[in-house]
């Protein structure tokens, strides 16, 4: 079960309890994020969740005034339901595991002549936690692992994220002619891809990746860019999520908002069930590390 709630006695709270475990991708698609670094679930959220999150990204970028203050950030407003979408739970539970947290967030919107500033970046061998790539035991280890959901169609020669296939485990640095910032889409040793509007794109962080410039003249690129890490790893110094933001949302979504621990030894009775619980009070509040 992904959600169980259990009374406590005489406390008039429950728990919230999510278990990633129980969302599966298919051998196919974890076969091809370990072969590339990189994979693209198309489809996943439905036109009228699309359209919502693209309006809600295009005022953060454009009118923030426009917007209630739970909605000024991601994941609030709109963007709320992306955390609960089962490709969502079941690409991060295949990539990092099922103790996982909400790391970093931001969108982008693109014009035609917009690109990232910083180039090719991250790939080849690293020792530091956050970027180590590895599988044991049949479970990918992607740690700090990047999550693209695509609000606008990309084609491959738009300007979408483009990746250095393998990049993510390779035994040797990538030499600087590969790696140098350039102006188009770094082909022929990059990938890029095309999706439709609502499709997700996931990859490890040590993946060789760049933004290049986007050059489609009929519409922005539109994207909400998620950071996820493993429940005891921190990457970024802060998440840029807004705290009013956070307290508006529901349990499921505010259980990636879990402190940044995997054990309390403290906790001698367990009676929390474990890490990955929100305890939920009857005055509807929330506790997300009881």
């Amino acid at each position: 079960m992904e959600r169980e709630t259990n009374k406590q006695e005489g406390s008039g709270s429950s728990v919230y309890k999510m278990d990633l475990s129980s969302f599966q991708l298919s051998e196919e698609q974890k076969f091809l994020f370990d072969l590339k670094g990189y994979l693209v679930i198309t489809g996943v959220f439905t036109e009228e969740e699309t359209t919502a999150m693209r309006e809600q990204v295009y005022k953060l970028t454009h009118e923030p005034g426009t917007l209630s203050a739970h909605e000024r950030t991601v994941p609030g407003g709109a963007s709320e339901v992306v955390l609960s979408n089962p490709a969502v739970k079941a690409a991060l539970n295949a990539f990092i595991g099922p103790d996982v947290r909400l790391d970093n967030q931001f969108v982008v919107w693109r014009e035609q002549g917009m690109g990232d500033a910083q180039g090719p970046h991250q790939g080849g061998p690293e020792r530091n936690p956050h970027f180590h790539y590895h599988v044991a035991d049949a479970q990918i280890y992607s740690a700090l692992t990047r999550m693209v959901v695509e609000l606008n169609p990309v084609g491959k020669q738009d300007g979408g994220t483009v990746f250095l296939p393998g990049s993510h485990k390779s035994n040797f640095r990538i030499p600087a002619s590969i790696k140098t910032k350039r102006e188009d889409m770094y082909e022929p040793y990059f990938d890029s891809y095309e999706c439709p509007a609502g499709s997700l794109v996931f990859f490890s962080e040590n993946t060789c990746h760049a933004g290049p410039v986007w050059n489609n003249p009929d519409h922005a690129r539109a994207a909400i860019l998620f950071a996820f890490n493993h429940i005891g790893c921190r990457w970024h110094r802060h998440h840029n999520v807004a705290p009013e933001v956070i307290e508006r949302l529901g349990p499921e979504a505010r259980w990636y908002f879990r402190d940044i621990w995997p054990w309390d030894n403290n906790d001698k009775s367990g009676q929390f069930g474990g890490r990955n619980v929100v305890q939920v009070h009857a005055d509807g509040s929330l506790t997300t590390s009881p």
